[in-house]
């Protein structure tokens, strides 16, 4: 039988104005003029989905996203991740400041999961999931995903 060890929630909410929203349509509405006007017709319908897409996705996503984590697996949200479907994990910092959990699937599709953490959380499992799994090296953020970061995309 499987024993819940740990668990923690994070919001998933991402604080976007209305500022940003009018970035943003206006970018995508300005590459699909663009792209009509060069006749490439299918890049515009091809962007216009994405947005589409994207913008669906975000405003249906959970606000907050419980993580837990027992002996047989990993359960994010509603979604069960066994341990044998779990190649390995890090650590990812922003200096000093663990900010992500990043476990690296077996899966050909989704490959990466972050989840949001602390000091404290990482502190708490780095000795759970030693036990269970491979710890790569400590990594830092990219320069693309402090930029994301910094942009709230």
């Amino acid at each position: 039988m499987d024993n819940l060890i740990y668990k923690w929630n994070f919001s998933d909410n991402k604080n976007r104005g209305r500022f940003w929203y009018i970035r943003a349509i206006s970018i995508v509405l300005w590459i699909a003029i663009w792209w009509v006007l060069t006749k490439q017709y299918w890049l515009t319908i091809i962007i216009l989905l994405v947005a589409w897409v994207t913008f669906f996705i975000e405003n249906n996503s959970a606000e907050i996203i419980e993580v837990k984590v027992s002996d047989l697996w990993i359960k994010i949200w509603e979604y069960f991740y066994d341990y044998h479907k779990i190649e390995k994990y890090w650590f990812i910092y922003n200096w000093e400041n663990a900010q992500f959990l990043r476990i690296y699937l077996n899966k050909s599709a989704l490959k990466n999961i972050d989840l949001k953490i602390d000091n404290k959380i990482c502190q708490d499992l780095k000795s759970i999931l030693s036990q269970y799994l491979e710890e790569s090296e400590k990594s830092e953020l990219s320069w693309s995903e402090k930029l994301i970061n910094f942009l709230k995309l």
